[in-house]
């Protein structure tokens, strides 16, 4: 009876040393997670100070706005009853605009193809809402970019709707 009491006492101690461990290293995780992002952004303030500059650079540049033009769909819904109307203008930099104009002109086709193919296949529940509208302003902004540019340049910053209707 003895010996069963001793043995049943040394795991509680192995079992005990174990969650303080366990907590110890814990403890050391959670520590070390706040530590180091405090460390380094004190380490390299002249990087912060850089990166702002360039961000202020960038917003200082001229930026244009270079009209597409009109759209009008039917959403796909049941009875084709709703349709949405679009007036796009696009927002690159001002040195970009007059190139911009150019590559539009030749491939406007194409480009307002696809996107009456592409506003075809959404529904009411897809365009509904910022997060819709956002997702679609994207989606066209990075399209455009690939055909107009398939060398992977981000010419147009963002697509605007001057109009968005849904009826």
């Amino acid at each position: 009876m003895a010996e069963t009491a001793q043995e049943t006492a040394t795991p509680k101690k192995s079992g005990l040393l174990g969650w303080i461990l366990l907590g110890g290293i814990a403890l050391a995780s959670v520590a070390a997670g706040f530590a180091v992002p405090w460390l380094i952004s004190a380490t390299s303030p002249a990087s912060h100070s850089e990166a702002n500059q360039k961000s202020h650079a960038s917003k200082e540049e001229k930026t244009a706005f270079v009209a597409f033009g009109d759209v009008v769909v039917n959403l796909h819904e049941e009875r084709l009853t709703r349709y949405l109307r679009l007036k796009i203008v696009l927002e690159v930099e001002q040195s970009e605009e007059k190139n911009l104009n150019e590559l539009l002109n030749k491939r406007k086709a194409p480009l307002k193809s696809w996107l009456i193919s592409y506003l075809a296949d959404r529904t009411l529940d897809e365009v509904r809402g910022t997060v819709g509208i956002n997702r679609i302003r994207r989606e066209i902004r990075d399209h455009f970019n690939e055909m107009l540019y398939p060398d992977g340049r981000e010419v147009i910053r963002q697509v605007h709707f001057e109009e968005f209707t849904v009826q």
